[in-house]
């Protein structure tokens, strides 16, 4: 998918209002509230003056419930909580600016792949062709029960659902062929019926006959997304993703994951272009590393003190206010293993942190570095970015996490970071393809 070298951008745009984000001063300043749909066209409309390529929403429909051993803390301190749907919002930023494309999150595990195949191709239809899937298995325990199940579905099997739906939709968007509409006035017909084929699909977790019952879009498919980081997840992208958004905290551990997501591209018989990394990355603009660093810690001053504690017990499924805050950090990760959830990026921060730190130590940390963190300068901040693309073998580019303040840090990017990027030609000064997957290419 990535056959160009140059850095691709994304933005992650998933509740902006949530991790504690609202109490930032100039969060939604000059906006009614966080959902307001012209927050959202206006970040549409700087990532396309930035010549971004994506603007990505995650989604998980749940509350968090595990610490405390209730919903208490989630909802008292906005922690990932609330969480609207933010499929209406892409049409009306794909019509505000032109160029940019939309990620959007849809489970493997509680979606059904005619519904997915369905909306996906109309949202395709809607934006012009600058629509992407996100494919994400479901983990968390709220979100397993508010869809009617008892217990979580284990995690590798989930990933085995995730194989089965995902092998269906594409069947389904494959069903109606490219050129099936034949739309001639004059002979009465619309569609060649040989060029429109049903797929009977029956399988262990999903019955589908087809076809999809829609014009081919632009884009036929919508660009595939992966982000598990666990081997099953990592197995998953290799095999049919043509992008993944990856949170790795060093160089050298993103050095690893790419070597071991080529290896598993081979296995499946695609090629290590075939499948594009969004690296994520927090970009906090500033006069100086120490300037941008001061700005951090007047955000931590005003969020509660258990704050990074409360996402971890969400994030691992664990309820971490019932363990010693002096337990060492490496104490736990047998039982966060055990919970199915999110192993992969508690692993890589078991393995990137100090041994002997603390999970009190580890909660005030994730409060604010919960991904790789560029400080400082344009310069120095596009220094790092270009030391980061070179050393994992420029394929694909980065995705911005949250900043401090929305949308005032993607503003920040846009103003002077991305000049600093075009300025060394490391990104596009404008759209060169008319769908999302021609500008990732």
């Amino acid at each position: 998918m990535a056959e160009s070298t140059i850095i691709h951008m994304a933005a992650d745009l998933s509740h902006i209002h949530t991790d504690y984000l609202w109490r930032a001063d100039a969060s939604w300043k000059g906006y009614p509230y966080y959902g307001a749909p012209d927050l959202y066209e206006d970040c549409a409309r700087l990532a396309s003056r930035g010549v971004m390529d994506m603007l990505f929403f995650g989604d998980s429909a749940n509350t968090s419930e595990n610490h405390g051993g209730n919903h208490h803390a989630a909802v008292r301190y906005g922690m990932r909580w609330p969480k609207h749907d933010m499929m209406p919002l892409v049409p009306l930023m794909a019509r505000a600016a032109k160029g940019v494309g939309f990620g959007l999150t849809m489970s493997t595990t509680y979606q059904h792949p005619f519904h997915v195949a369905r909306l996906f191709n109309s949202l395709d239809h809607v934006t012009g062709g600058r629509i992407a899937w996100n494919a994400v298995t479901s983990a968390y325990k709220n979100e397993a029960a508010c869809w009617g199940y008892e217990e979580m579905i284990d995690h590798d099997e989930r990933y085995v659902k995730a194989r089965e739906h995902m092998a269906v939709t594409c069947a389904l968007w494959d069903s109606v062929e490219k050129d099936a509409i034949v739309f001639d006035k004059e002979t009465g017909i619309f569609a060649d019926p040989e060029k429109v084929h049903l797929i009977n699909h029956k399988g262990k977790y999903f019955n589908v006959r087809g076809p999809l019952p829609v014009a081919p879009s632009p884009q036929h498919r919508p660009v595939l997304i992966q982000a598990g980081q666990s081997p099953a997840g990592m197995d998953l992208a290799a095999t049919f993703a043509e992008y993944q958004f990856v949170g790795r905290a060093t160089i050298e551990s993103m050095r690893k994951h790419r070597a071991d997501l080529d290896a598993r591209l081979v296995a499946h018989g695609r090629r290590p272009r075939d499948l594009g990394v969004f690296w994520s990355i927090r970009v906090q603009v500033a006069d100086s590393v120490e300037h941008a660093l001061e700005k951090e810690r007047q955000y931590v001053e005003k969020i509660p003190p258990q704050a990074g504690l409360i996402e971890l017990s969400h994030m691992y499924g664990l309820d971490f206010a019932s363990l010693p805050n002096d337990m060492p950090l490496s104490e736990v990760a047998d039982a966060v293993k055990a919970q199915n959830v999110h192993w992969g990026s508690f692993a890589e921060a078991v393995e990137t942190s100090d041994p002997t730190m603390t999970i009190g130590e580890f909660g005030r940390k994730n409060a604010i570095a919960k991904t790789l963190a560029l400080r400082g300068t344009p310069r120095q901040i596009v220094d790092r970015m270009e030391e980061l693309h070179d050393a994992t073998g420029q394929n694909g580019g980065f995705i911005l996490a949250k900043g401090l303040e929305v949308p005032g840090h993607l503003r920040d990017f846009v103003d002077y970071v991305v000049p600093e990027l075009q300025r060394r030609g490391l990104t596009r000064t404008r759209y060169t393809g008319a769908t999302l997957r021609e500008n990732l290419n």
